[in-house]
C-alpha cells in the first residue's frame, strides 16, 4: 500500500459505491430497500498543476506504484477541525452492523454528524461517515452509528482515526495516464476505490 497522504489536492469528488437496491413490485405495491454487504467509498482526486521536474516526476512514480500495489490518501474534510480526539480504538469486537463501539478518545469528545473516520483492521483501513452526533462519555467511550454496513470484522484494539481519516484501495481503471503541458507542468488525477 503506497502512502499518498501528502498528495496536494486541488479538487476532489467523494462518492458512495452502493450495492443495495430498491425492490419495486410490478403491480405497484410498497417499494422496499435491499441492503447488501459491500457498499463502500471512492474519491476522484485532481492534483494542482506542478512542474514535471522534480515534483511531478516523483508523484508520477508514486501513482504508478499505487496503481499496482494500492494507495492510501487522507480523506478531505473541508474547513472541518476535529479538535483533540485522543487515541481511540475499537472497544467491542463486531462482525456486522452499522455501529462502531470505541474507547480511548478524549473524554466528552463530540463526534459530529457527517464526520469521517477510518478503522484499521488487520493492516487495512476502512472509511466510514458518522450519521449522528455522538458525545462520548467521561472515559472517551461511545457508540458511533455509521453510513454503511461494516465490511470487515472489527477486533478490540483496532485503531480508529478521527483526526485524519484515510481512504485506501485500488487506483481504479485499466490504465493510468497523465497530461504533460508545453509549460513543462504536469496534470495528475486519479481515483481510489476502497477494496471492500
Amino acid at each position: 500500500m503506497i502512502d499518498l497522504t501528502a498528495a496536494p489536492i486541488a479538487e476532489s469528488v467523494p462518492r458512495l459505491l452502493q450495492w443495495g437496491s430498491e425492490l419495486t413490485p410490478t403491480l405497484g405495491g410498497v417499494t422496499q430497500r435491499l441492503d447488501r454487504l459491500g457498499s463502500r467509498h471512492a474519491i476522484d482526486v485532481q492534483m494542482p498543476p506542478m512542474r514535471v521536474e522534480a515534483e511531478g516526476r516523483r508523484w508520477i512514480a508514486r501513482l504508478l506504484r499505487a496503481k499496482q500495489e494500492g494507495g492510501r490518501i487522507a480523506f478531505p474534510q473541508v474547513e472541518f477541525e476535529p479538535g483533540p480526539c485522543g487515541r481511540p480504538t475499537v472497544a467491542t469486537a463486531a462482525k456486522s452492523g452499522r455501529t462502531i463501539e470505541i474507547t480511548g478518545a478524549t473524554p466528552r469528545y463530540a463526534l459530529r454528524e457527517g464526520q469521517w473516520l477510518s478503522v484499521t483492521h488487520a493492516g487495512r483501513s476502512y472509511l466510514y461517515c458518522a450519521t449522528e452526533q455522538v458525545v462520548l462519555d467521561g472515559s472517551g467511550a461511545g457508540s458511533i452509528p455509521v453510513d454503511v454496513l461494516l465490511r470487515s470484522p472489527l477486533s478490540v484494539g483496532d485503531a480508529v482515526e478521527l483526526a485524519q481519516p484515510v481512504i485506501e484501495g485500488w487506483l481504479s481503471g485499466d490504465g493510468y495516464e497523465w497530461t504533460l503541458e508545453r509549460s513543462r507542468t504536469v496534470g495528475l488525477s486519479f481515483t481510489i476505490a476502497e477494496r471492500a
